[in-house]
């Protein structure tokens, strides 16, 4: 069943708004106990004599001891890389009152790079709590192929498959299709970061690159129909030709540059059986030539109720100049992206690409469409829209190895970063 691309726009959306609007309220509080058990809900009550607190939940009015409930800590890391642990005393839009050993300490909210939260045991030992968090484990630089505001920070290196990364400064990386080296592509992408400011709560982010390549063959594709006037005959012994031709069509969508090749001897049709002598086709892909692309990206990234992440909003767009297209290429893209854990982040896509093509519309390849190249019948040229989707998702099995999956070629990805 084909889902249009209104439809598909409308899920992501509500899939966002859904995501913003299950998070917890702000007013509510999670309450962590020694038995190991948690309890969400507003606190109504507190008595100082007896420690009996009670809190109401979604289920009634429940009441915990004081002495029954973890500790928590928050550490705080600063943007200049010192941390300070102690209770969020209050919270407002510019400033952060941190109760540490040591005293009461105002925090200006746009210093503030990360915060964790933690549970004290009798031990004094801190543990994570995993389901609260400012920041996941991954801060996009891009979503699947497509840049975000976002840069690598400072000596931070990063390889996949395909790829490579490095940060020179906070606000300079540099990356490449380490993968083309074997054709003899030498491609390199700086990314520059103009502007990041705001805070924990909301952040705005802009940046600037582009990406060129001495010789590739880009991922741009164009509809090739071919009409040919087959021999019509028949094989007794050797051809015998009528003296007859057929109109004979080809159409499917390639690689811009690529070639429709058919030999002489290969176009005949045979009149005693009513078919085709060949059906096949030659596609002599495009040679590897220079490219280049320029881009510019803007994110607004958000925190999410309840300390549970952020969600994230990136528009972007890229202009190509292809080596056999006159006119420049144009791409627009809008990316989000949401926390659902600490180490998931849900990535979804709507880009404008005249020259994109689904892998199923395309023709031959393995990911392309299959069956007889050639027909008698004139071609019908599939549907394809300039509004294309993807959907996928990140995972950090640990700090240094992630695992994405998505819905557009290529499929699969795995990545390190150091």
């Amino acid at each position: 069943m084909k889902i249009s691309h209104l439809s598909f726009i409308c899920l992501i959306l509500l899939t966002s708004f859904g995501l913003l609007a299950n998070s917890p309220s702000s007013d509510d509080q999670t309450i962590y106990l020694k038995s190991g058990e948690k309890l969400t809900g507003k606190i109504i009550k507190t008595d100082a004599q007896t420690g009996r607190i009670s809190i109401q939940t979604e289920y009634g009015i429940l009441i915990v001891h004081k002495d029954d409930i973890l500790e928590e800590v928050i550490t705080i890391e600063l943007k200049s890389g010192d941390k300070l642990k102690g209770k969020i005393l209050a919270k407002n839009g510019t400033t952060t009152d941190l109760l540490t050993d040591y005293g009461v300490l105002t925090i200006a909210n746009s210093d503030i790079a990360k915060i964790e939260y933690g549970l004290k045991g009798k031990s004094n030992k801190i543990s994570e709590i995993k389901e609260k968090f400012t920041l996941g484990s991954e801060r996009q630089i891009d979503v699947f192929y497509d840049p975000t505001g976002y840069t690598l920070d400072k000596g931070v290196l990063y390889v996949s498959g395909l790829s490579w990364g490095f940060g020179f400064t906070d606000r300079f990386q540099v990356t490449s299709k380490w993968s083309g080296y074997i054709m003899g592509n030498f491609n390199i992408r700086p990314k520059l970061q103009l502007f990041r400011f705001g805070t924990l709560e909301r952040e705005h982010v802009f940046s600037i690159g582009g990406h060129y390549h001495t010789r590739t063959n880009p991922d741009k594709f164009e509809w090739i129909e071919k009409t040919y006037q087959f021999d019509k005959g028949h094989w007794d012994q050797k051809w015998v030709s009528s003296g007859e031709t057929i109109p004979v069509y080809y159409g499917a969508y390639h690689k811009i540059g690529s070639e429709i090749d058919i030999d002489e001897v290969d176009q005949r049709y045979d009149t005693l059986y009513n078919e085709l002598m060949y059906d096949g086709v030659d596609v002599d892909s495009p040679d590897p030539q220079e490219f280049y692309e320029i881009f510019a990206a803007y994110t607004f990234s958000k925190a999410r109720g309840g300390n549970t992440g952020r969600i994230s909003h990136t528009f972007g767009a890229i202009v190509s100049k292809h080596p056999n297209k006159k006119d420049l290429m144009y791409k627009a893209y809008y990316a989000g992206a949401v926390d659902i854990r600490k180490n998931l982040i849900l990535n979804y896509e709507i880009f404008y690409d005249p020259y994109y093509v689904e892998w199923w519309n395309r023709g031959g390849g393995i990911f392309g469409n299959f069956g007889e190249d050639l027909s008698t019948d004139k071609p019908d040229k599939p549907s394809v829209s300039s509004i294309h989707f993807d959907i996928g998702f990140i995972y950090a099995f640990s700090d240094w190895l992630r695992f994405g999956i998505h819905f557009q070629p290529y499929i699969f990805g795995i990545y390190m970063k150091f």
